[in-house]
């Protein structure tokens, strides 16, 4: 999330990065008005069921965010808060009634299709060289996906060019106890992950939990008696929701059903029923087995029965009012005649009646909390059973803390254990000064505790001066969201933290004033990461996790970053620039994809694939390592969102679009610029707000539609806040819509009709316009009625039966007879719950629907009850086959991977082979229909070929590219295709569009012949 530039913007050392305190210099009036936005939008999280009745306070929290930013001159700033806002805008916010039904659905899903999921691999594939990993290379196969990566990089840009290779966040990380070349890697999206030969230099990475239903790992721990037994919860602790622990016990081979972390406060603490939604603490217990501690972000669960269940266990406040708790993190501090001890940090609820806050949001206003959400660190004696709270007893600083990250050293012999804990501290108040405030230590497991804050002796050179590795607080203005801490077991002086933008070490740790030294910098490449001696090492910004394991040939240090995973054999003994991190994640595709932009083969480009990734830039197909690379080098730093390639067949003039945080760019690809494949060669160009729209501005998460047929080469259109503009070739944009009520999401453009667009909006409305002609800006728009329609069959539609959180239209290749273009469409919906705010969609709503008088009314397309229904969970993406003109072929990108309908939407079927249970967050479908790709929230991209194994049914006009013109471009599709059948499992695929005569499904030379007797004519 770490912006792009940002080594080079001004000198400030005001703490706007993040979480975005006003300035000194902001107006009276914008300080009130960006408080009362932060207070409104901190209760809009604790309320379960605000689903999009506060779009206005989530709009003004971006609004003044951005001019916070503004004012600092911070042209590119990262905001993992803003982020939470912008999807909570788009998807809702899931409750844990939705996760339940969710997981229910995908646990269902998996079993009806278990034949098409992925499977792990058999143990004697756990030794051979993984699809995209040292080959490189995707492998195609007629209707299996194929994940096309990023699996490497040949270099990555973030305002300076650097040589690594980033995956996606880390949330997890577990060395087998016997043999520590077997690694496991929990990931905020992607799932589990193992290798069998860490140590190399690029192991062999495979994905273990592909039929999960949610591959956000919140957190994960192996049980050290019987290491192939591990649990996962599921729940990133600040995106995709979960709220539940399974359980595997071989090594990820297969899984158990999911365990829900349910229970209630006693009546001291308010009587609270509580569903975790994130987990971000787990652990086994190493002196038995069947208890497994789990932390979440409304308080402790425990199981005694290796995790078949578990109970919620209050811990003591130190105040005189019992309240709820959450937990950060649990560390094993010994045991004594076989009962463990532990030690665990977290934050405390404001009063009795309400839970504590989310992530961020460490002091709220208007609640009876004197002091903020108060930090503290509890012990048990008694396996877990039963905790004391350290800040009641007297044995804490007095430091006013937030969100605390614990880590201890190897228990000792004594009895009870002394074990060293260390603890890296974040601020109370996480929103308004979301800083580090140092370190304590403890020398008897957690009972007592000392501030150890020490010096740093090599503070960099970094612009920005304290902002920059210039302290010890290496979490800097992100402390709720960066935090990463391990202790070396071999020697309690040993130390590594990480943070925002670096890591720390110290190797006196148990001095009363620590020496701590900067080991690694996010981007050394800028000449921002020196100290003495030289240029730190890299590691990936925004660091989560650390381990320090001893092996038989020493120790190994381990990072787990917002961009993969890290690993150094010489942290402790060697000087700051001589330290060295290897990265690991070279075959590891986990990156959190918001769109996919692709070239097409019907306009000779096919090879062009790029992608906008949550902090892992927009990454681009190298189009010079061949066509089916998984190589994909970053072009642009930071945020990526959206993205968009364009080719026009008869002109061969091409341009991308990808957009960054506050930022769209583009990219005209050269020669001189390596056809795109430069982070220089690409230019920001924003569409400019209306100025008469008083709810304008740039999104946050930014997002285009290709126009393809508008006779203007390379059309695109884009919006603002609440405007839709258009841009051709590299043209100024327009804009071709009035301000439209709400909030803009995401765009469509028909295929094949020029002028007809759709948005979708906040409130579970679209919009439509059917004029837009050519360059025509005054556009005639129709909104939508909400969509939904009368589930009970009453006469009225009540709220129960209404959806909001709107993605996606798609137009039908054809107009039905006696209809106008943009009269029929087929609508989507991400909505977790239905209008009334408390309903979890009922099946017999769910989220596709079709109108056929331009949005006035609704019909549910979810299938007819025959047993291939679409599974009921949120749509992002829609999209007709345009070589259907029939209008029956629908695609629907699912929270569950990709269904297909060939009638019109009656009946439904998982699409493909070998695609994983996850979020599909955009799909591109190449003009003829023959090539489809698809972005995930959490596994990359894929890609498949639909007409590869169909069988033509009727004959083809032979028309491949859909141009309305026998040209040369058809003869040389059916040339190539020559000898082709559904049979053939190599490029070029069979295609049934080039099988134009005869009754054999093969394309032959007849077909040519027939084609080269029509060439120059209309299909």
């Amino acid at each position: 999330m770490l912006k792009r530039y940002r080594w080079l913007i001004a000198t400030s050392t005001v703490a706007v990065v993040a979480v975005v305190a006003v300035p000194s210099g902001a107006s009276a009036y914008k300080r009130w008005r960006m408080r009362n936005a932060r207070t409104t939008f901190a209760n809009f999280l604790h309320d379960p069921h605000a689903g999009e009745s506060t779009p206005e306070v989530l709009r003004e929290l971006e609004a003044t965010r951005g001019e916070s930013e503004a004012e600092e001159g911070e042209a590119e700033s990262d905001d993992p808060m803003r982020r939470q806002v912008a999807a909570r805008m788009m998807w809702g916010v899931p409750t844990a009634e939705v996760m339940e039904h969710r997981a229910r659905v995908a646990h269902a899903e998996a079993t009806r299709w278990s034949r098409m999921l992925p499977r792990p691999p058999a143990p004697w594939d756990w030794f051979s060289e993984p699809s995209g990993a040292g080959n490189n290379k995707a492998v195609v196969n007629g209707l299996s996906w194929v994940n096309l990566g990023p699996t490497n990089a040949n270099f990555e840009y973030n305002g300076a060019n650097y040589n690594e290779v980033d995956s996606g966040r880390v949330t997890g990380i577990a060395v087998h106890p016997l043999d520590a070349q077997v690694v496991y890697l929990g990931t905020s999206g992607g799932g589990l992950w193992k290798t069998f030969n860490s140590g190399v230099a690029n192991p062999s990475w495979y994905p273990v939990s592909e039929s999960l239903g949610n591959l956000a790992i919140g957190a994960m721990d192996l049980d050290p008696t019987n290491p192939e037994t591990l649990y996962v919860g599921a729940g990133d602790f600040v995106d995709t929701p979960g709220g539940h622990v399974v359980k595997t016990q071989d090594g990820g081979g297969t899984w158990g059903a999911p365990v829900r972390l349910t229970g209630q406060y006693p009546a001291a603490s308010g009587g609270l029923s509580v569903k975790a939604l994130r987990i971000r603490a787990l652990k086994v217990d190493p002196a038995n087995p069947n208890v497994v501690l789990v932390g979440t972000e409304v308080g402790l669960f425990r199981s005694t029965d290796a995790g078949a269940s578990f109970t919620l266990v209050d811990l003591p406040n130190s105040g005189s009012v019992q309240r709820a708790e959450s937990v950060w993190t649990i560390v094993y501090t010994g045991a004594v005649n076989g009962v463990s001890r532990w030690a665990l940090s977290g934050t405390y609820a404001c009063s009795a009646a309400t839970l504590p806050p989310e992530a961020g949001y460490g002091q709220l206003t208007n609640v009876d909390c004197t002091s903020g959400n108060p930090g503290d660190i509890w012990t048990s004696t008694d396996a877990g059973a039963t905790w004391t709270s350290r800040k009641a007893a007297g044995t804490m600083p007095t430091t006013a803390v937030g969100r605390i990250t614990l880590a201890a050293g190897t228990p000792s012999a004594a009895v009870p254990p002394a074990t060293v804990v260390y603890a890296q501290l974040g601020n109370q108040d996480e929103y308004n000064s979301p800083a580090g405030v140092g370190y304590w230590r403890s020398n008897n497991s957690g009972d007592n505790w000392t501030a150890i804050n020490g010096t740093l002796s090599n503070r960099t050179n970094a612009v920005g001066g304290v902002r920059d590795c210039g302290t010890v607080n290496v979490n800097d203005a992100q402390a709720w969201y960066n935090a990463a801490l391990a202790v070396d077991p071999g020697n309690d002086n040993n130390v590594l933290v990480g943070g925002m933008l670096c890591g720390l070490r110290t190797t006196n740790g148990l001095s009363a004033t620590p020496t701590w030294e900067n080991v690694s910098h996010w981007l050394p490449s800028s000449g921002y990461g020196n100290v003495t001696g030289g240029a730190l090492d890299y590691v990936h910004a925004d660091w989560h996790e650390a381990l320090i394991v001893r092996t038989a040939t020493g120790y190994v240090a381990m990072a787990g970053t917002d961009g993969g995973l890290f690993v150094s054999k010489n942290l402790f003994n060697a000087t700051p620039p001589q330290v060295v991190w290897d990265g690991q994640n070279r075959g590891i595709v986990t990156h959190l994809s918001y769109s996919v932009a692709s070239g097409d083969p019907a306009t000779g480009n096919p090879y062009v694939a790029y992608t906008g990734l949550q902090d892992n830039g927009t990454r681009f197909r190298d189009p010079a390592a061949g066509a089916n690379s998984t190589t994909f080098n970053q072009v642009i730093g930071g945020d990526g969102f959206g993205a968009a390639a364009s080719k026009d067949g008869t002109s061969g003039a091409t341009i991308y679009w990808a957009s960054v945080n506050g930022e769209r760019n583009y990219c005209v690809p050269t020669a001189a610029n390596s056809f795109c494949n430069s982070g220089t060669a690409w230019n920001p160009k924003d569409a400019t707000p209306r100025t008469s729209c008083t709810t304008e501005g740039q999104p946050f998460i930014m997002r285009y539609a290709l126009a393809p047929a508008s006779p203007s080469a390379n059309t695109f259109i884009t919006a603002t806040n609440s405007a839709v503009h258009r841009v051709s070739g590299t043209g100024a944009w327009q804009v071709i819509s009035p301000c439209l009520n709400g909030y803009t999401r995401l765009l469509s453009a028909s295929g094949n009709i020029d002028g007809l667009y759709g948005v979708s909006m906040s409130g579970g409305r679209f919009y439509v316009t059917g004029n837009c002609q050519g360059t025509a800006t005054n556009c005639t728009w129709t909104q939508s009625s909400v969509l939904g329609f009368d589930v009970n069959g009453n006469g009225t539609i009540s709220t129960s039966e209404q959806l909001s959180y709107t993605t996606q239209v798609a137009f039908p290749p054809t107009t039905p007879s006696g209809k106008n273009p943009g009269d029929v469409y087929v609508a989507a919906s991400a909505a977790p719950l239905a209008n009334d705010e408390l309903t979890v969609v009922p099946d017999a709503l769910g989220h596709l629907f079709l109108t056929q008088d331009r949005g006035a009314t609704w019909t549910p397309l979810h299938g007819n009850g025959t047993g291939f229904d679409l599974p009921n969970v949120g749509i992002d993406v829609v999209k007709y086959d345009p070589s259907d003109l029939t209008n029956n072929t629908l695609y629907v990108g699912t929270e569950l991977g990709v269904y297909r309908s060939t009638d019109a939407g009656q009946t439904w079927q998982r699409f493909g082979q070998g695609f994983p249970l996850v979020k599909v967050t955009d799909m591109f479908i190449s003009r003829t229909g023959s090539m489809m790709r698809v972005s995930t929230f959490g596994r990359g991209l894929w890609e498949i070929y639909p007409s590869a194994t169909a069988e033509k049914g009727v004959n083809g006009n032979g028309d491949w590219d859909r141009n309305q013109q026998l040209d040369f471009v058809d003869l040389a599709a059916t040339a190539s295709r020559l000898g082709t059948s559904p049979a053939t499992t190599a490029q070029p695929y069979y295609d049934w569009n080039t099988d134009v005569t005869g009754t054999v499904n093969g394309t032959d030379s007849d077909d040519l012949t027939n084609l080269l007797n029509r060439i120059g004519g209309r299909p």
